[in-house]
This record gives structure tokens, C-alpha cells and sequence, in this order.
């Protein structure tokens, strides 16, 4: 039999759960981040190797989209959803612009351009980064307005995600305004030899794995509240960093990504610095959102993923309870904190590797309950 590994996250929080039939290995956070770009409407770079399977990790989600509401999707609706463009140094403009519907102008002698990307669900541009100039330029308008500029034609662009891919970004175009304007960039790495030799054990193209994720509406977004308290402490970090245009998306960003990673404001505001900065960025900002005894327990929940036994994971929960009454109890945490430890321990124990991992959990509800945890609460 193949193997097939299920991973859930959000199915019960938020409407819409995407399920996505992967033949790849370790690539749940790409999926994750092509859903950050489908909820917030920002264009993605996916930047890597070739060989790290960028294009077809997009292809996979693409396929999830089209059946969402369970359609059965035809070879043709796929190409007529989906647009592809391969660029290298001779791939001409028209490829983006268009070209004149000759048909109407003999028969009707009108004017209009055929362009396959305004009329696309999903655009993907590959080797963006070997595109030319007019093509860049083209793709500005796409990408930011979702219009098509096109001498005296505006065309309106119906994309719901746009991905473009890339080898490497030039060094002497890293601070260039092209790639500023993608928000959202991530490195697609190789897999490890470890992960390769699971593949080789799953019959190699039988390896299959059944990823959900939640995928958040406008509602869901408007109902998670980012402080403003903590967005300041982001911009001692963010400010010198990235432009003013980039930084108007944190909050925006945040909520997504809270969602779909379930994880609480915080860790979605340090997620979206590594997004946008990088890890240091990241790391400092954690530092300055948590105090040491907040940090000093989530350290406690992240070493559960460890323990593989149920008397050693319990013992090791009483041990979180104990420390974040004790805590609560001479005023260091507030219930604000409390919910974050909350919150942290129901993602990991969610994701624990023994089976019986949400018996625990509830089991575990009342350590850190809000009735639990009143009578240490000094307020």
C-alpha cells in the first residue's frame, strides 16, 4: 500500500478548507504561503534551485483551487484557469500584452487584444528573474493594479493568485522596485537526503501526502485583532527594513497568517517578520514580544514534540501548568499571556506525533483553562 501522510490545520476554525493531493515531500509551508497569497491578494515569489519543484508545487495547489466546491475540472478549464508563462532573454512582450483577436477585426473590424493573463484564475510567471525589462514593466500593472496597460487598452486582470518563480534574484537588483513589489518571497530549499530516502521507501512516485489547510475569508481576517502595541513593536524592527508600501500589509498579513498557521498574534507578527525580513529580524522582535518567563514556557511546549511516551508528556504538561500558575499567581503573565501558552499548546499538541495526542489535549483543556487559572490571575 502507498503511504499517505494526512496533515490538518485550521479544518475546524475557519469555512473553507482546501485538501491537496501532494506527491511532494516537505513542502507544507509553500502550500501554507501560496495560501497566504490566495487570502491577502498579494503576488509570491518562490525562489530557488531547479530541480526544488517550484512550478509543480504550484500546479498542486492550482489543482486543489479549481475543485475547491468540488467540481470536476477538464483538461481545458485547467488551461483556461491556469496561465503559464516560461520567460528567457527572447521572450517577447505579446506574451504578457496580447495579441490583436483577428477575428474580430475582420469580421466586426474592431480592435481587441487576446491576452491569456487577464483572463487567468491563476497566473504563474517562471524565470521571472531572465524576463526583460518590457516584460517586468508589463507585469507591474498586473501584479499591483490587476490591470493590463496596453498602449491606449486597460484590461482588468481576474487573477486570484499570482506566483512567479525564480532561480536566484540578481544581486544588483535586490533593492530594484520589481522585486520590492513582491510582498511575499520565500526560498524553496531541496529536500534533505533523509526526506529522499522516505521518498525511495514510498515506492518513489507513489509517495503521496493529504495536506489541509484553512483557507481564511475577509470576514475571518476582520475578526483578528492585531494591537497596536505589538504592530509598534514590529516597526522597531520592520521600520529601517522595508519600504513604506510593504509595511502598510503587516497587520493584514498577520491575521492571515495566524490563521492559517493557527497560531496566535505574536507568533503570526514573528512569522510575518521572517516572511519579510529574515530570521534575525525575527528572533529580535520575539524577544522584545515576550517576556523571559513567557518565553521560558513556550520553550517548555516546543520540547513536547519529543516526547514519545504518554506518562512522560503528561508529566511534562503538569510541569507547563505548574509554572504558568506560579507565574500568574505573583503577577509576571496575564490572561493575555495565558491565551498565547493556550494557544501554542493546543497547535502542538494537535501536531504530536502519538496517536492518541488529542485525547491529552482534551484532557489538557483545564491546565489552562480561563476557569482554571482566575483564582492565580492577581485581577
Amino acid at each position: 500500500m502507498t503511504p499517505v501522510k494526512i496533515k490538518k490545520n485550521n479544518k475546524s476554525k475557519l469555512l473553507e478548507t482546501r485538501t491537496i493531493n501532494s506527491s511532494l515531500i516537505d513542502k507544507e509551508d509553500v502550500f501554507k504561503m501560496l495560501a497566504l497569497a490566495e487570502a491577502t491578494s498579494l503576488p509570491i515569489l518562490l525562489v530557488g534551485k531547479p530541480g526544488t519543484a517550484k512550478t509543480k508545487t504550484v500546479i498542486e495547489y492550482s489543482k486543489a483551487w479549481l475543485q475547491k466546491d468540488n467540481t470536476k475540472v477538464t483538461n481545458t478549464d485547467f488551461m483556461n484557469k491556469l496561465y503559464i508563462l516560461e520567460t528567457d532573454e527572447g521572450t517577447k512582450s505579446s506574451e504578457v500584452k496580447g495579441l490583436p483577436d483577428l477575428e474580430k477585426l475582420f469580421t466586426e473590424n474592431k480592435y481587441e487584444t487576446i491576452a491569456p493573463i487577464t483572463t487567468a484564475d491563476i497566473a504563474v510567471i517562471n524565470e521571472v528573474d531572465k524576463a526583460s525589462s518590457n516584460i517586468r514593466n508589463s507585469l507591474l500593472g498586473v501584479m499591483n493594479e490587476k490591470f493590463l496597460f496596453n498602449g491606449k487598452h486597460k484590461l482588468p486582470c481576474k487573477w486570484k493568485l499570482f506566483v512567479a518563480t525564480c532561480n536566484e534574484i540578481p544581486k544588483d537588483e535586490v533593492s530594484s522596485p520589481f522585486w520590492d513589489r513582491f510582498i511575499l518571497k520565500m526560498n524553496v530549499s531541496r529536500i534533505s537526503a533523509g526526506q529522499m530516502t522516505k521518498y525511495y521507501g514510498a515506492d518513489n512516485k507513489n509517495y503521496q501526502e493529504i495536506i489541509e489547510l484553512g483557507i481564511p475569508n475577509k470576514d475571518e481576517l476582520a475578526n483578528v485583532i492585531v494591537p497596536i502595541s505589538k504592530l509598534e513593536k514590529f516597526l522597531e524592527v520592520g521600520y529601517s527594513n522595508l519600504s513604506d508600501r510593504t509595511l502598510t500589509y503587516v497587520p493584514l498579513l498577520t491575521k492571515a497568517v495566524s490563521l492559517i498557521w493557527n497560531i496566535s498574534v505574536d507568533k503570526a507578527l514573528v512569522k510575518v517578520a521572517s516572511i519579510m525580513i529574515n530570521n534575525t529580524s525575527a528572533s529580535d522582535l520575539q524577544n522584545k514580544l515576550y517576556s523571559t518567563e513567557i518565553k521560558h514556557i513556550l520553550n517548555k511546549i516546543e520540547t513536547l514534540q519529543s516526547y514519545n511516551s504518554q506518562d512522560a508528556l503528561q508529566q511534562a504538561l503538569v510541569e507547563i501548568e505548574n509554572l504558568t500558575s506560579s507565574y500568574a499567581a505573583n503577577g509576571t503573565i496575564n490572561q493575555e499571556d495565558v491565551n498565547e501558552i493556550e494557544t501554542t499548546l493546543s497547535y502542538v499538541l494537535e501536531q504530536h506525533p502519538l496517536h492518541n495526542a488529542e485525547e491529552v489535549l482534551e484532557n489538557t483543556v483545564e491546565i489552562l483553562s480561563e476557569s482554571s487559572l482566575t483564582e492565580a490571575l492577581p485581577f
